[in-house]
């Protein structure tokens, strides 16, 4: 058994594979299989598991039944099942977790992939920012405190969407630095476009537009009109580690710079042909 663990809820899109591939990694991993093909990625997990349903819920049902297991890692990153990262950037994500004592951390989003959310889009000059928001999507947290959330959680809740909203209140707003993204270690968060099977277990518990009223059924019963997202401080990258890491962040910024271009004309066109 490894100190840390990544759990997810995985079917035909995952990319566990490339989260397992190597064995010196210091997490295990926990796929639950929602999907109808028996046994799939069983090969990529640790503790393995059966079972319909989206990430947080079936995380829930995973946990009532194993606590015992869960408690016995130092912290837990829920994940998307098709999130691209390597072991690597995994491993030192779980280790600055906990040299920086934090409740939720989160990699930062690359720009060759899908960014819901401005603040978590990586950035070149930071290796690390406190924040207010950690997105759904990939964060981490110490297990206590994941069990915390967890305890009040209930399946009754259809949709994840609105949680990463409500976990910072929950744990605590005026934390400032409790709570960060990682620039130096990133992830892509894979575009619709370039999946192979765009289906997504969420997608069978709730539309875009019901996902959507969550988000501001969530927002107000915190009592918020408009969240604000806020950056507190950063952790300065080192300049050596700027100029190695610029080539590849150009060519990020040059990708969602075409990508933006060619979502405005593929408006344009559709606009002229309604």
């Amino acid at each position: 058994m490894r100190d840390y663990l990544i759990y997810t809820s995985a079917g035909e899109a995952a990319n566990v594979k490339h989260w397992a591939s190597s064995d010196s990694r210091n997490y295990d991993i926990w796929i639950t299989n929602y999907s109808e093909l028996p046994n799939l990625n069983r090969q990529y997990a640790d503790h393995y598991n059966k079972c319909k349903g989206s990430k947080i819920p079936n995380l829930s049902a995973v946990v009532k039944q194993h606590e015992d297991i869960f408690r016995k890692y130092k912290a837990v990153m829920v994940a998307d099942d098709d999130v691209i990262i390597s072991p690597r950037p995994l491993s030192a994500l779980f280790r600055v977790l906990e040299q920086q004592d934090l409740w939720m951390l989160q990699p930062a989003f690359s720009h060759f992939g899908k960014i819901s959310h401005k603040i978590t889009q990586r950035r070149l000059k930071t290796s690390l920012r406190y924040v207010n928001f950690v997105e759904i999507t990939c964060p981490i947290f110490p297990t206590d405190k994941l069990l915390e959330f967890l305890n009040v959680y209930t399946p009754e809740m259809a949709t994840i969407v609105g949680i990463d909203y409500w976990l910072p209140y929950f744990f605590g707003i005026d934390q400032e630095r409790k709570y960060a993204i990682s620039d130096k270690y990133y992830c892509v968060n894979p575009r619709e476009q370039f999946k192979r099977v765009t289906s997504r277990a969420l997608d069978s518990v709730s539309s875009t537009e019901e996902r959507k009223s969550a988000v501001a059924v969530t927002l107000k019963s915190l009592g918020i009109r408009n969240f604000n997202y806020q950056e507190y401080s950063s952790i300065k990258r080192p300049i050596h580690e700027q100029l190695i890491a610029f080539p590849k962040f150009l060519l990020e910024l040059a990708f969602q710079g075409c990508w933006n271009v060619a979502s405005k004309i593929r408006q344009a066109v559709s606009t002229i042909q309604h």
